[in-house]
């Protein structure tokens, strides 16, 4: 059994090393044509280039996965602003979902710093921005919020939601929730999440949203906190 799994991970540990290069090429000639095709075409390149962007992102979740099983998942730990972490996410998605995507205003309490990895932290944003924009069809929130004991940096959408007695299993892998009847996807995006979170010594939490739908929580102790203003 032990010899078997090590096989299952070093073969999803090649496969996906090996798709990338592939997948990379696939996007770039998909944006260059984007910009030569006539008008009548433009769209159907369009979707070769998001479908080609979607595998990428399945790819590295993939590695992720593998990384983890192996106990070589690499992480670049620094002191980090929580709140410009939501902001540089906000700029970044805000083009995909106009109007939809919004983030709240800051608070008058100062945040403390958090001790993560900038690149992973706004992998598992990124994730949760896409659940809810996928889900839900109101506008999604991003705020932090901030106890002696937690900084939280929480995605809120007005679907919904995530009934309390499946929000332990929509954490493993390959499970959906049954609010997700009816709609793509692979059962690894919130697995893949919960795993960085656990890696970087954080939790990734769900709770229901103020007046309806879910609030996806990533959780990380203070670190830092800012002199007073």
């Amino acid at each position: 059994m032990a010899e078997a799994w090590q096989r299952e991970r070093r073969f999803v540990d090649g496969v996906a090393h090996e798709l990338r290069t592939p997948i990379t090429v696939i996007s770039g000639h998909a944006q260059t044509l984007h910009a030569e095709v006539p008008a009548e075409r433009k769209a159907k390149v369009a979707l070769i280039a998001a479908e080609a962007e979607r595998l990428g992102e399945l790819v590295k979740v993939m590695l992720d996965l593998a990384r983890s099983d192996a106990g070589r998942l690499s992480l670049a730990l620094e002191s980090l602003d929580p709140e410009l972490l939501l902001v540089n996410v906000f700029e970044r998605l805000q083009t995909l979902a106009p109007g939809r995507l919004r983030l709240a205003t800051p608070g008058e309490i100062a945040i403390p710093q958090i001790n993560a990895d900038p690149e992973r932290v706004q992998q598992c944003l990124v994730a949760l921005v896409d659940n809810a924009l996928k889900f839900s069809e109101g506008p999604v929130q991003l705020a932090v919020s901030a106890s002696p004991d937690a900084v939280t940096l929480h995605v809120r959408d007005q679907g919904p939601g995530i009934p309390e007695d499946e929000r332990s299993q929509v954490l493993q892998r390959f499970v959906r929730g049954s609010t997700a009847i009816g709609t793509r996807g692979s059962g690894i995006g919130l697995a893949t999440v919960n795993l960085l979170m656990q890696a970087m010594d954080g939790d990734l939490m769900i709770d229901d949203a103020p007046g309806g739908g879910a609030d996806m929580q990533l959780r990380f102790k203070p670190s830092v906190r800012p002199p007073a203003p």
